[in-house]
């Protein structure tokens, strides 16, 4: 293929790429309270699943507004069950405009999008925050007057759960039962040395990227303490990518377990070999349109919070600026103090109102039909809260659990007892 006719195609294969990244303003239907938030959007793109991020807010005045990607978007409208919006993307000197349309559907997002080529299918589902846990630890602890050394890698599967990984000079241990409530690490580790196997668990606590925990086996207990690796790369950076096509905005998103995704007009690509080695990150991205596919590598220097660099591909090489975005401080404990009202409908079809009180010491009560509880467990993470509560009716006693978040004026999350689970809103009212 020559030269001229080898870009004519990756030209082609780009605009596509642009239209349908333009093209994916997704649908998000939830409970109305429950509308807000990042939604991870997949679309088909010639064969190859495409991702984008859709981001929706209220305003104060209790109007929508909404992100794709990086881009602000227009006429954002829910009703409560639709979630309808415009948006409008600048490429050179044309101008694109879309219109999508969406419907919650068995709880997941079910939508399409319309535009000058043909409507497009856009699925998704509200984005599930990594466990604290997540990522590479670099760990130490000692045995006698030795210093031992290795990398505990902790990633999350696509359902939640946790898998890890240990490697050390010593070889590689079986990680297994990784669990994680809140800031706790917990795992069982199977080593074995010189023909001989060693069990033992981990308990530990994430304090932002430090672990601290023991190692705890029938020889006794062992500290233990680790270093997040890759920390100066976690986070989001805005990028502005300058080639000789012109000067245009981007988005690289590295995650706690350092996989990435680059953002490119809108849509997501996931990285590939994202390495950091010293203060150079390296990555590459696979682009293509059904069997077109080109490769862009990026290598580039971290310096605090500015990253430059190059990216290299078959369509030629463009220079690369990056800023670290500061991550949005989570509400702090006092955020929680107050009063919360929860309403809900009964099986009967009447409305049910119940009352958590947080004091300012973190103690609490939780009212249900003019009899108050005490709260027991109070735990505050960032914006996730937790809380147990035993209510008594006569000689019965229904112990519940609560696991939810801060949103602004709202605690949104969900009562887990015996008799099963059950999502709750509670507006703060004093």
């Amino acid at each position: 293929m020559s030269h001229v006719t080898r870009q004519t195609s990756m030209g082609k294969v780009l605009v596509l790429m642009f239209l349908l990244a333009c093209a994916g303003p997704v649908a998000v239907v939830c409970a109305a309270d429950d509308i807000t938030g990042p939604w991870e959007m997949t679309m088909d793109f010639g064969g190859r699943p495409s991702f984008a991020t859709l981001t929706v807010s209220k305003n104060a005045e209790g109007t929508f507004a909404g992100k794709w990607g990086s881009d602000n978007l227009s006429n954002v409208k829910f009703d409560g069950q639709k979630l309808t919006f415009t948006r409008t993307v600048k490429f050179g000197d044309n101008e694109f405009t879309m219109s999508y349309a969406g419907t919650l559907k068995d709880g997941k997002i079910a939508g399409e999008f319309s535009t000058d080529n043909g409507p497009f299918a856009a699925n998704g589902a509200r984005k599930k925050p990594f466990a604290p846990a997540v990522g590479q630890w670099d760990m130490q602890y000692k045995i006698g007057d030795r210093d031992v050394t290795g990398r505990l890698a902790i990633s999350q599967k696509a359902d939640g759960s946790l898998e890890g990984k240990w490697t050390s000079e010593r070889g590689e241990s079986t990680i297994s039962n990784v669990r994680s409530q809140d800031a706790k690490l917990t795992f069982d580790r199977t080593s074995n040395f010189n023909g001989n196997e060693f069990k033992s668990s981990f308990e530990g606590t994430v304090q932002g990227d430090k672990l601290t925990g023991t190692f705890k086996s029938d020889r006794g207990e062992i500290p233990a303490a680790g270093q997040r690796f890759g920390a100066a790369i976690i986070g989001t950076w805005e990028l502005t990518i300058t080639s000789d096509r012109g000067t245009f905005p981007g988005k690289l998103v590295v995650y706690p377990d350092l996989t990435g995704r680059y953002e490119f007009f809108g849509g997501e690509i996931p990285t590939k070999s994202l390495k950091l080695e010293g203060d150079q990150l390296i990555f590459a991205v696979e682009m293509g349109f059904g069997d077109q596919v080109s490769e862009m590598n990026f290598k580039g220097k971290v310096d605090g919070k500015i990253l430059k660099g190059q990216t290299t591909s078959s369509w030629g090489t463009a220079e690369v600026t990056g800023k670290k975005m500061e991550a949005a401080q989570p509400p702090k404990a006092s955020s929680v103090v107050g009063t919360w009202e929860f309403t809900r409908e009964g099986q009967d079809g009447t409305r049910r109102t119940s009352t958590l009180a947080i004091k300012p010491d973190l103690t609490g009560t939780y009212k249900m039909r003019d009899t108050e509880f005490p709260v027991t467990g109070l735990t505050i993470n960032g914006d996730q809260v937790s809380f147990k509560v035993t209510m008594k009716f006569g000689d019965n006693e229904v112990p519940m659990e609560f696991k939810g978040k801060v949103d602004g004026g709202e605690l949104k999350g969900e009562f887990t007892s015996e008799r099963g689970d059950r999502e709750a809103v509670g507006k703060k009212v004093q």
